[in-house]
C-alpha cells in the first residue's frame, strides 16, 4: 500500500484528508512542517501533500527541503488561494505534481493522488531500465541532451535555438546546479542538440519516433496550446523534462500547466511583440532565463533518474 504524508497546520484539514484517503492508502499526518521534515529523514513516503499557508514554514519551502531529503517522493500542494508569483515559484522550485484546491471534491482528490503515484512509478521504472542499460562509470561519456523546441514565431525560435546550443558558460552553470542539487557533485561538460518546430503536430510526429530529454514550448502555438502539447509529450515519454513559456500567465493556466501537463518549469517571458523582441537588454535577460531553466531542468531530471556523471 502506498504511503502518504499529509502536512497542514490546521488539524481539521488533516482529519478531513485522512478520512478521504485512509481506506486507499497508508496515511501519516503532521501539523508541524519542521517535525515532518525530521520524520522524513527516517521514513520514506511515496507522496507528500502539504498546505501552502503554514505559519512556521510555508508549503513552498517545505516541499523544497523535502525534495532534498526524498527526491523520489511525489509532491502536491494544498491551497485555498495563491497569487501568480507563488504559482510560478512553486512550479519552478518544487516541481509539484498537482495543486489541490480548498475545498476539494473527494473523487478528484483520490484521482489526483492515484495519478501522482502512477506517474512516480513510471519514473522509477524508467530509471531502473536506464540503469540496466547504462555502461560502467569508467566508460561513460558526458551526456548529450536532446531538446525539442516548439515556437511558432520563426525569429524567436531561431534566437532560442541559438542560445541553447551556444556552449559558452553552459558547463560551469550545469556543474554549479549539479552541486546544488547533489550536494558536491563534480562539474560536468554540458552538451545538447536542439530540434526546433513551428507547430505542435510536427513536434509530436518527431517525438513519437525519437526520444528526447527536454521539451521547451510556447503556450501560444498555431495548432494547439502548449499545455495540451506537453500533456501529449508526457504520455509518450513520462520522464521527459517540460518547460512552458508564456507572456501572460494567469492562475487558471498555471494550475492547468501543473495538473494536466506536470510542467516542471514555467518561464514568464515578455517578448511577444516587436519592441520587446528588438530590445537587446530584454532579449538577453529572457535568453539567460531560458538557458538557466533548461540546465536546471535537465540537471534535476538526471538526479531524479539516479544518473551520476
Amino acid at each position: 500500500m502506498s504511503k502518504i504524508l499529509l502536512v497542514d497546520d490546521e488539524q481539521n484539514i488533516l482529519n478531513a484528508l485522512r478520512r478521504e484517503l485512509h481506506d486507499h492508502f497508508e496515511v501519516e499526518t503532521f501539523a508541524d512542517p519542521v517535525a515532518a521534515l525530521e520524520h522524513c529523514r527516517n521514513t520514506q513516503f511515496d507522496l507528500v501533500i502539504a498546505d501552502y499557508n503554514m505559519p512556521e514554514m510555508d508549503g513552498l519551502e517545505f516541499l523544497k527541503q523535502l525534495g532534498r531529503i526524498q527526491p523520489d517522493a511525489s509532491r502536491m500542494l494544498l491551497s485555498g488561494h495563491a497569487d501568480i508569483d507563488t504559482l510560478i515559484r512553486t512550479i519552478n522550485e518544487t516541481h509539484v505534481y498537482r495543486f489541490i484546491a480548498k475545498p476539494w471534491e473527494k473523487a478528484e482528490l483520490i484521482a489526483s493522488v492515484e495519478q501522482a503515484l502512477s506517474y512516480r512509478d513510471a519514473i522509477l521504472k524508467n530509471r531502473l531500465q536506464a540503469n540496466r542499460r547504462r555502461p560502467s562509470a569508467a566508460a561513460q561519456e558526458p551526456p548529450v541532451f536532446r531538446i525539442v523546441l516548439v515556437e511558432s514565431d520563426a525569429h524567436l525560435r531561431t534566437l532560442m535555438a541559438r542560445s541553447l546550443t551556444d556552449e559558452n558558460d553552459h558547463g560551469s552553470l550545469y556543474g554549479a546546479i549539479q552541486q546544488e542539487l547533489q550536494q558536491g557533485a563534480s562539474a560536468t561538460k554540458f552538451q545538447c542538440t536542439v530540434e526546433s518546430f513551428e507547430n505542435a503536430h510536427a513536434a509530436l510526429a518527431h517525438v513519437e519516433q525519437n526520444p528526447c530529454d527536454l521539451i521547451v514550448c510556447a503556450q501560444s502555438l498555431s495548432d494547439m496550446d502548449g499545455i495540451q502539447l506537453l500533456s501529449k509529450m508526457r504520455q509518450i515519454w513520462p520522464d521527459v523534462a517540460r518547460i512552458l513559456i508564456s507572456s501572460e500567465p494567469d492562475k487558471s493556466m498555471l494550475s492547468q500547466a501543473i495538473n494536466e501537463a506536470a510542467v516542471q518549469n514555467l518561464l514568464h517571458l515578455h517578448w511577444d511583440n516587436y519592441e520587446l523582441r528588438a530590445n537587446a537588454r530584454r532579449q538577453a535577460w529572457n535568453l539567460h532565463q531560458l538557458k538557466t531553466a533548461t540546465i536546471q531542468a535537465l540537471a534535476a531530471r538526471e538526479l531524479l533518474r539516479g544518473v551520476q556523471h
